[in-house]
């Protein structure tokens, strides 16, 4: 493969991964990259709520705990609905991280994305998240973007979706590969089945065969990205 000529989004994504394992690697640097964690338990449950409406369901509300586990409450009717809308949540960090990866080829795009995005953070903890722990988290993180969004530097903008994008990628190749083959989850102190479970509940296959197919796609959509952006 060769690089295509978008050299300079190419150096800004290298290096907000090589700030990402630093940060991992460093005292206290855990600390700083902690919200982006809640960050993608956020979208993650977001997901489920988006494929619930998708679906022709409802999202109730959200909630957002400290062991960085989340609950999105749906309404659906029982059956392969509630499989798509297990599976939204699992998609949803790769989908998005990988949209944050193409949107770093420019700097432009990377400021409308990234203002979309804090715009939408915003208004999902007035309509939907119901806990103190998240929205002590995620309005100071909307906030906190939509401040970059408007009055940021182009370089900065730049950076923070590539750094997202990143940490999205991460967490789907450690945290979210983990939890599609365990069959149960702490949320909030209580144990729930996984959402790989719950669509194996729902759809012909066993978790195993849903877990790989779900893994898969999900590699799938961050190659892509990365291809489509930066290789040829």
């Amino acid at each position: 493969m060769m690089l295509k000529s978008n050299s300079h989004g190419l150096l800004v994504l290298i290096f907000a991964a090589l700030l990402f394992l630093l940060l991992s690697r460093i005292p206290y640097g855990h600390f700083i990259q902690w919200p982006f964690v809640i960050v993608t338990t956020f979208v993650h449950e977001m997901g489920h709520g988006i494929a619930a409406i998708l679906s022709g369901g409802k999202l109730l509300n959200i909630e957002l705990y400290q062991n960085a586990s989340g609950l999105a409450r749906t309404q659906t009717i029982p059956g392969w609905r509630q499989a798509f809308i297990a599976g939204g949540g699992l998609v949803a960090p790769a989908v998005l991280g990988g949209m944050f990866i193409v949107a770093g080829k420019s700097r432009t795009a990377s400021s409308r994305v990234l203002l979309i995005f804090s715009l939408f953070i915003l208004l999902s903890c007035v309509l939907w998240l119901r806990s103190g722990f998240g929205l002590i988290i995620m309005l100071p993180m909307g906030a906190g973007l939509l401040l970059i969004a408007r009055k940021g530097s182009a370089m900065l903008q730049h950076f923070v979706i590539q750094f997202i994008g990143v940490h999205m990628l991460v967490d789907t190749f450690t945290r979210t590969l983990r939890y599609l083959f365990s069959s149960s989850v702490n949320v909030g102190g209580a144990q729930r089945h996984s959402d790989s479970a719950v669509i194996a509940q729902h759809l012909i296959g066993g978790q195993f065969f849903w877990a790989c197919a779900i893994a898969i796609l999900c590699l799938a959509i961050f190659y892509w990205s990365l291809r489509h952006s930066y290789l040829k």
